[in-house]
């Protein structure tokens, strides 16, 4: 009797040992439990490379740097003052660089015109060892119109030139107007024209 009970005692060890090893092998997972911070990192969703919604009524503010301010009156005449001592100054022993480092504040027309204006001029120019040259001087601006939404104005300025002849001593003065004509060109201020004033 007492062989019964220890012969079932051992089966029923031997069935529980059978199923601990079961249990260990497919169901237990051997995987260190995750640590609280990494879990919480990976759960949280990272928004610092997130668009701004389109749908916001408020946008955000452009760079100042990337704002163009308009130019007033003002700031065109003063421009202008610039061109015109710039466009009226000439020596014979240049190469009328006062006329090609202007084309950058010239319309596509006028540049057209300046490359045909130094293109003729040295085909015709007689080299002289002799100095000639002009200097010129703006000395007021008078606004005759400007219109910012049509984008057109017209400036007169008003300059004192110096010529000379083989030397700085031997000089003349005289007093010129000389109206400059400006368009926009894709939101730029322009010189579309140029002319002396006898």
């Amino acid at each position: 009797m007492n062989r019964r009970y220890f012969g079932i005692l051992i089966i029923i060890i031997g069935l529980i040992i059978i199923i601990g090893i079961i249990y260990v092998t497919f169901f237990y997972n051997f995987s260190p439990p995750a640590d609280e911070d990494e879990v919480t990192k990976q759960d949280t969703p990272v928004t610092q490379n997130v668009l701004p919604d389109d749908s916001n009524d408020t946008k955000p503010e452009l760079p100042k740097s990337v704002i163009k301010e308009e130019m007033t009156s003002a700031d065109l005449a003063r421009m202008a003052s610039s061109f015109a001592e710039r466009y009226g100054s000439y020596s014979n022993h240049s190469e009328y660089d006062n006329i090609i480092d202007l084309k950058i504040f010239m319309t596509p027309k006028m540049q057209t015109w300046a490359d045909n204006f130094v293109k003729e001029a040295k085909a015709k120019r007689d080299y002289s060892s002799i100095y000639y040259g002009i200097t010129t001087k703006a000395i007021a601006t008078d606004v005759k119109a400007f219109d910012s939404d049509l984008g057109v104005a017209q400036i007169i300025v008003k300059t004192q030139r110096r010529e000379s002849t083989g030397t700085m001593s031997n000089a003349s003065t005289k007093y010129q107007d000389i109206t400059l004509n400006f368009i926009k060109v894709r939101g730029s201020w322009k010189v579309d024209s140029v002319y002396w004033q006898e």
